[in-house]
């Protein structure tokens, strides 16, 4: 399911100005005018009701079904708008869509039972309030999808296909920087802890296939009930996507966390997700280790003079190509 491709959602407002312009048009060329009347205001009642009714269920029909969708997509959905709240929404949406068309198919007869133009004009009008009404009731379900669809389009879109390898560790060791000198990643960084603002994608090619590199944001050494909802969108990666771990840590002292809590961090992830495929790799080799670190297998990397950026990828490319 590709998240980042749900249409454009109208507002309310923009819903009901639309049908109501579009049945503005809508003209019976009959010469008698009560009967021209009747016919207009069916045509009229109609147009409302399908402009309104069909974008509708285009919205409710574009989002994901929760039975079909990938169980990393799911975790992301609920731990950016809410999958609860997600369901409500468009479960409102659907509900006006039918309310709307039953408006419709109940004053279409009144309509084309009145005798007179005026009344005629009357019963479609009345019907115009009716479904309008209907729509502005879900105001707050439409204005929840359009945010939703907002944050849907800055996901990654992970092709669970191909290759994945994740970078994780603290925060501020520079996994964002690794990312975007190994990779077409380009991750949004920002000059506070938790830096990175949710997981991002970046691909790098290889003669056989396109290796997918994921940023996530730093993980504290922490209970994943104590986890804020940026920590655990990179856990829903490690849990959902099994791929390659590629685990940073900070010799330098710079990130702000201690190399024994980057060690605590390390071995809870090892444990946890023992049978995966892990690069271990020390950051910021440009600078002086405040102490020496020893796992059993390490690439040094610097992103200030390239130090061991070309290794990191052939290794990527060699485990993603021995694990197909």
């Amino acid at each position: 399911m590709n998240l980042q491709e749900i249409p454009t959602i109208a507002t309310t407002e923009e819903l009901i100005d639309r049908a109501l312009r579009r049945a503005s048009r809508v003209e019976e060329s009959v010469r008698n005018a009560d009967y021209r009347a009747r016919l207009t205001a069916v045509r009229k009642i109609h147009s409302v009701a399908d402009n309104i009714a069909n974008p509708l269920h285009s919205y409710v029909k574009a989002f994901p079904s929760f039975d079909t969708i990938h169980s990393f997509d799911r975790a992301i959905i609920d731990l950016t708008v809410g999958v609860d709240k997600l369901r409500k929404a468009l479960g409102a949406a659907d509900w006006a869509r039918k309310e709307v068309l039953m408006i419709a198919t109940k004053y279409v007869p009144k309509a084309r039972a009145r005798k007179s133009a005026e009344n005629t004009m009357k019963i479609m009008s009345e019907a115009y309030t009716k479904m309008t009404n209907v729509v502005r009731q879900i105001e707050k379900n439409l204005n929840f999808l359009i945010s939703a669809r907002s944050v849907f389009r800055n996901l990654p879109n992970v092709d669970t296909e191909k290759p994945l390898a994740v970078f994780a560790g603290a925060p501020n060791v520079g996994k964002s920087s690794l990312i975007g000198a190994i990779s077409s990643g380009k991750p949004e960084v920002k000059s506070y802890p938790f830096t990175t603002k949710g997981v991002s994608l970046g691909h790098i090619k290889a003669k056989y296939d396109i290796i997918q590199v994921m940023d996530t944001p730093g993980l504290l050494d922490r209970p994943d009930s104590d986890r804020n909802d940026m920590e655990k969108q990179g856990i829903a990666a490690l849990n959902h996507l099994e791929p390659v771990i590629v685990f940073l840590t900070d010799l330098s002292g710079t990130s702000g966390y201690s190399v024994e809590t980057q060690k605590s961090l390390h071995k809870e992830l090892k444990d946890r997700y023992s049978n995966y495929n892990w690069i271990d790799v020390y950051s910021k080799s440009d600078l002086e280790p405040e102490v020496p670190l020893e796992y059993e297998v390490a690439i040094s990397v610097s992103v200030m003079d390239n130090t061991g950026i070309e290794d990191l990828g052939l290794e990527l490319v060699r485990i993603c190509k021995d694990s197909k």
